[in-house]
């Protein structure tokens, strides 16, 4: 209900609605009561129209917000988990939390197995702190490495981060850069119109017009200037393109992602799960060394004892079980930033440390000779993902303490993850549209180089490690990122710090991730991209979730973007035409002393015709566009290129006007009738022109759209002037037609050059973009 209210009063107390509002209590009181109810009922009517659809909108976004909405693992009393939104925790829940979670609610570790959380949001220090068992945990917290039980102690305002209990957010427009532009123009034009409503006062004041007539004329001049109507198009078509993405399996969870879609230039992407499948397969142990005949046994312990429920802990864990009776003495749970995990255990009265993990960390614990330093490297050459196996006997150190050297390199845990269907047509859209790939992973060069070579990512012989990253100094930094193209073995920080850096060179930054070592570079980008089947920390902090875990989606959701913001700008256009030509028509009576033709109800008939039908239309039959849009050029593609046309509308206009009105002096009515017809014919004539403006395709729905207008338009004509009803309520009369044959040339000439400028427009727009 409070939702509710806020739209209410946003609505209702915007200024031109107190101002119409404010000019029918005058007309009132000057004795004008049918254009005083006429104006009342149309802002009141309006205005209710905004508000149902504006919490139409609302309740849209809420139910796209639910499908991404996280949960906490909940143990009941059987032992059995059970799926829980965050807000329905309460006090004394037991809970799992695995790698990647983010932590409901502040509360105390019962059991851990190896469990580090990330604390960054209350410290400020993103370094991964150990919780082992009776350890507070705290809300907002992401898990970083381990698992454990925690005992929820306190939910919602009462944790220590202070959020709120239900972690879906409160409905609360937050505008995009298209419509912060539009609220924008319309602030400064409401200043305009204003200005104008005074010039209008004084000038039809000093030559004596009728009090009615200046306050009727300031109404009409404050409603063609200000384009309120343009602000709650936008939103329509957001809402309407977010509920569409959804239905495309591409959640937007802010509506400026849709906009995002459209200004990327640089997208830097995960290899694992993103450009590969999410099944990984485990082919074989390879042994190096034969003199531990339990091996496999200590390998199948390491890999189930410090599962993380990753999908490479899942085929790990497939392919190697435990044996025997063993007793876990430590562990040290896999993190993005060691590369590693391992046990210390206790097998057959022995004590083993086994360390699985990337060859580049490991074999600083467990060095490789020559030969075996070559199989590695060949066999990720193949594009295989491989994990260097490690052992020592060293029973008094901490399996966090071992020292460099130490362990003994024991085989090499082989695994595969093949190409995701489909990606080589993503990856071949994204970078025809003109946006550059990086490929960011914590795996090896090798590996990483060979898939984003079958993906066909360009440049992809540009290879950095981590390491390499580190040595590169301040003056070089920025060149030798930009230089690059595969980015592997780096750590969540340096993910961080690449996308910063993407930033700072210009580059409008997108990053595609599922990892919670993902987290942190999804943040810092311009549009964060998450697997809906990712970490719950990384969909939290993402613009956009995948809801079906593919990146292939991903275009998809580029191209209705695409859509939605060709539709905002073709509405815009017919906005600041019928602006201009409504501001060239005020000035140019005022000038030469003329009454201005157009009433409030004649407005409102243009306005259905001009406006509102299109809107509906575009929202209905959102156009295609042939070329990639982008908002930055939002002012040049609509204001500027619809200028010189709206110019012409206005000239004509005023021009016939004129001669309408020294031909036909005694006919005020039939004069005015007929400037609405030429002003409406220029509106309407303008909705097929925008197409050819904007290079839009010419396909069936959009031939079927515009037959639904062409009908709608001649019926609402039809019905407006040949009912007598309709005709007194719009003040229409016979038009002013007697000697007018050469206006109709010229009208018709005037229409031949919009034309002509209008495929001038679209030229240039295929040429720039």
């Amino acid at each position: 209900m409070r939702d509710f209210f806020v739209i209410f009063r946003r609505n209702t107390l915007s200024p031109i609605v107190i101002a119409i509002l404010i000019l029918a209590i005058i007309l009132m009181i000057l004795g004008d009561f049918r254009d005083a109810w006429f104006l009342s009922v149309v802002i009141v009517v309006n205005t209710l129209l905004a508000i149902i659809q504006e919490v139409r909108a609302a309740r849209v976004l809420k139910k796209l917000e639910l499908m991404s909405a996280p949960t906490a693992r909940r143990i009941n009393s059987d032992g059995s988990t059970e799926e829980i939104l965050f807000d329905k925790l309460i006090p004394g829940n037991l809970i799992s939390l695995n790698l990647g979670d983010e932590i409901p609610a502040d509360g105390k570790i019962i059991t851990s197995a190896g469990l580090e959380a990330d604390e960054g949001i209350l410290t400020g220090e993103s370094a991964p702190i150990e919780k082992n068992k009776g350890s507070m945990v705290y809300a907002a917290s992401a898990v970083v490495a381990g698992s454990a039980t925690m005992k929820v102690e306190f939910v919602g305002q009462n944790t220590k981060v202070g959020t709120m209990a239900s972690t879906l957010k409160r409905y609360s427009p937050v505008l995009t850069p298209i419509q912060h532009s539009i609220s924008v123009a319309i602030t400064w034009l409401t200043f305009g119109a204003l200005g104008l409503s005074v010039l209008i006062l004084v000038v039809y004041y000093f030559s004596g017009q009728d009090a009615v007539i200046i306050f009727k004329t300031i109404a009409s001049g404050a409603v063609v200037i200000v384009p309120e109507g343009l602000l709650l198009a936008s939103s329509l078509l957001f809402a309407y393109g977010s509920l569409k993405l959804a239905q495309a399996k591409v959640l937007p969870q802010k509506l400026a992602a849709i906009e995002a879609m459209a200004l990327l230039d640089v997208l830097c992407v995960d290899k694992t799960g993103t450009l590969t499948s999410d099944e990984i397969k485990f082919e074989a142990y390879e042994e190096f060394n034969t003199s531990e005949p339990k091996i496999l046994d200590l390998v199948g312990i390491a890999v189930n004892e410090t599962s993380s429920g990753s999908s490479t802990s899942e085929a790990l864990q497939k392919g190697l079980k435990p044996h025997g009776r063993y007793k876990i003495m430590q562990t040290l749970a896999f993190s993005s930033a060691r590369k590693m995990s391992g046990v210390k255990v206790e097998l057959a009265g022995n004590v083993f440390n086994i360390i699985i993990g990337a060859p580049e960390y490991v074999s600083k614990f467990a060095p490789l000779d020559s030969s075996q330093k070559q199989r590695v490297e060949m066999l990720t050459n193949e594009g295989k993902r491989v994990l260097l196996v490690g052992l020592s006997r060293e029973a008094k150190s901490s399996v966090k303490d071992l020292k460099d050297g130490s362990g003994q390199a024991m085989g090499l845990l082989i695994l595969s993850n093949d190409l995701r269907v489909g990606v080589e047509k993503t990856i071949n859209y994204l970078q025809k549209n003109g946006v550059s790939l990086r490929v960011i992973s914590g795996d090896n060069p090798n590996t990483v180089k060979y898939i984003a070579s079958m993906a066909g990512i360009a440049n992809n012989g540009s290879v950095l490690t981590g390491a390499e990253l580190q040595k590169i100094n301040k003056r070089n930094w920025n060149k030798v990122v930009s230089e690059t193209t595969i980015f592997a073995r780096v750590l969540p920080e340096q993910k961080e710090k690449l996308i910063e850096t993407f930033k700072e060179l210009n580059n409008f930054t997108g990053m595609v991730g599922d990892g919670v070592n993902d987290a942190l570079a999804l943040k810092k980008s311009d549009l964060g991209v998450a697997m809906y089947s990712g970490a719950v920390a990384t969909r939290r902090v993402a613009d956009i979730v995948l809801l079906d875990n593919s990146f292939n989606s991903l275009p998809i959701g580029m191209r209705l973007g695409n859509r939605i913001i060709q539709a905002i700008e073709l509405i815009a256009t017919l906005f600041f035409h019928k602006i201009i030509f409504g501001l060239v028509l005020i000035l140019t009576t005022l000038i030469f002393g003329f009454v201005y033709p157009l009433e409030p109800r004649h407005i409102t008939f243009m306005n259905i015709l001009l406006v509102t039908m299109p809107t509906l239309m575009w929202t209905l039959f959102p156009p295609s566009p042939q070329q990639r849009l982008s908002p930055r050029h939002f002012w040049r593609d609509t204001l500027l290129a619809v200028a010189p046309i709206a110019v012409l509308s206005g000239v004509m206009i005023t021009s016939a006007y004129t001669l309408l009105h020294i031909m036909h002096p005694n006919d005020a009515m039939g004069v005015s009738t007929t400037t609405v017809i030429i002003a409406t014919f220029f509106g309407v004539y303008l909705v097929y022109l925008v197409p050819r403006m904007f290079n839009v395709k010419n396909n069936r729905k959009s031939q079927i759209a515009r037959i639904l207008y062409t009908v709608a338009v001649l019926a609402v004509i039809s019905v407006s002037f040949g009912f007598d009803y309709f005709r007194d309520f719009f003040n229409f009369s016979m038009p002013a037609g007697r000697s007018t044959w050469p206006l109709l040339v010229v009208v018709f000439g005037t229409a031949i050059l919009q034309w002509i400028i209008a495929g001038r427009a679209g030229k240039r727009i295929r040429l720039q973009d």
